[in-house]
Formats: structure tokens, sequence, C-alpha cells
């Protein structure tokens, strides 16, 4: 297993935990909000990080600062929006299983925009992982009717975060290729611009949200909120700059669609049940995982 790999397995890890603890506040705070609430904490953390560890190794290329960037607007601004959109109209469940596209799309524009091709044997490990986490993250009973309404705009949202997710990691792959730079120092600038991006939409429609975000005003226990940020957004991001610096970021995404399946350990050490369904998919994916690793 390479560092890239290894990178992209622990970022779903943490990512996996947050989510538990993000579920909590995505009715306290609008997408917008809550974007820009864990953006803004996340930036402050990585900004320390820098400093205390004295991190001087900057991107020196104006093309560089271009593609991490844009990268953060598209990825984190639009792509996390849509996300925590998704996830209010329509559900986890749904949200997830529509998300596991992510890793075929960065596949095709892989080759879009950066046109490296994956081997044969490295799309095999893609597409059994996807299948494999499709099927343990299906529900098993009946998922509630939703009115044609929230369908249609829940299932537009995560389309959108999976193409600007996807987007967002070959990118910052590009950004990568131009240059050696530290993957704190990419993820900084990711982050900073796509939360300012958000930070400057929601001041523009309600200047009172922006405030509410930054000050956290009337939401209860923002602790958790700090320790949903510290491991799924400072770490994770990262975590996943980290591993398409070393992997491609195809096979990195693969691996961070795995998060449900840590989920769903979570919950079988919390002696929750366990169907046919999460056991088989399980299997599924982690065979995949290990064509991609063998790969």
């Amino acid at each position: 297993m390479g560092l890239g790999e290894l990178a992209a397995i622990c970022a779903a890890i943490v990512w996996a935990f947050s989510t538990l603890l993000y579920k909590t506040f995505s009715h306290h705070l609008s997408p917008l909000q809550l974007n820009v609430s864990k953006g803004l904490l996340a930036s402050l953390m990585m900004v320390a990080a820098i400093v205390i560890t004295a991190d001087s190794n900057i991107p020196q290329q104006v093309a560089a600062w271009g593609w991490l960037i844009a990268g953060g607007i598209i990825g984190i601004a639009i792509g996390d929006s849509a996300y925590f959109g998704a996830l209010r109209n329509i559900g986890p469940a749904r949200t997830l299983i529509i998300e596991s596209l992510a890793p075929a799309l960065a596949g095709i524009l892989n080759i879009l925009l950066l046109g490296h091709y994956l081997s044969t044997l490295a799309w095999v490990g893609i597409i059994v992982t996807t299948v494999g986490v499709v099927i343990a993250i299906r529900p098993q009973h009946a998922l509630p009717s939703l009115d044609k309404r929230h369908y249609v705009i829940g299932v537009s949202l995560a389309l959108l975060a999976a193409l600007c997710q996807a987007t967002g990691m070959v990118m910052s792959k590009g950004a990568m290729n131009l240059e050696s730079m530290s993957s704190l120092w990419a993820a900084m600038i990711r982050l900073v611009s796509g939360t300012l991006t958000v930070a400057l939409v929601v001041a523009l429609i309600k200047h009172s949200d922006l405030y509410q975000a930054i000050r956290l005003k009337g939401i209860d226990k923002k602790h958790w909120l700090l320790v949903a940020v510290f491991f799924g957004t400072f770490i994770g991001l990262w975590l996943q700059l980290a591993s398409i610096k070393y992997t491609d970021p195809a096979i990195a995404q693969t691996l961070f669609a795995t998060a449900p399946l840590m989920v769903m350990t979570f919950g079988f050490f919390k002696r929750e049940p366990v169907s046919a369904n999460m056991i088989l998919g399980g299997v599924l994916a982690l065979a995949g995982v290990g064509i991609l690793l063998a790969n």
C-alpha cells in the first residue's frame, strides 16, 4: 500500500466519524451557513498547523494557484454546499448512493483534464468497489416518500456534488503535477478559496445569516461541531490532498467512497443490526480495494 492509498483510507475513516456529527447540525444551519462555519474553523486550524510546523513549501507557480483556487471553488464552495443541500432534501441514504458516482467521474475527468489514463485493472477495482458500496448502503426498507419538488432538487444537488467533488480532486492533482508543494498548503489554499466564495454568496443573500454562521449564535453543542470540523475538514482535507499527491485522483476518490462502510463498522461495534446486503457489499468493496492496491 502506497502513501497515497493509505492517506485516502485514513481520510475515509475520519470523514465517516465526522459525518455522524455533521448530521446533527444539518438542520440548525443552512447548507451554505454550515459550509462557511466548517470552512472558517478548519482554515484557522490549518493556519495554526502551518505556523507550528514552519511549513514553507508554498506553491510558486501562478498556474498551480489557479488550479487550487478553481478546485476549491468548484469542489468546496459548490460541491460541499450541494452535498449538504442533498442531505436536507433526500436524506443520507439516497445522497450517498448518488455520491458513489464520484470515483468514475474522477476517472473520466482525469482523462479529459490531465490526459491520464488508468489501467484496466484499476477500472475493475473502481467498479467493484463502487458496486459494493452501493449494495452495502442500499436501504433495507422502503424509504419515506418525498414530494416531487424535494426529490428533484435533492437528486440534482447530489449529482452536482458528485461532479464537483470529482472535478475539485482532479484540479488539485493538476496543481500538484506542476510543482512540488506541501499538501497542507494545497489544502489551505483550496479551503480558503472555497470558504470565501460561499461567505460572499451568503453575505449577498442575507447578511445576518453570515453573522450567524461565523458566531454560531443559537447553536447548541458547539464543541461537537468543533470536533467534526477538526477530523472531517481539517484532518480529512489534509489527508485527501496528501492522497492525490501520491496516487491517482480516481483511485483516491474510490477509497474515499468507502466512508459509508466505515460508518456501518462503527454501528456494528455499537451492536446495531447488520444485514446481508451490508456484509455482501462490504466484501465486494474490500475486494475492489484489494484490486486497486494490487494495481
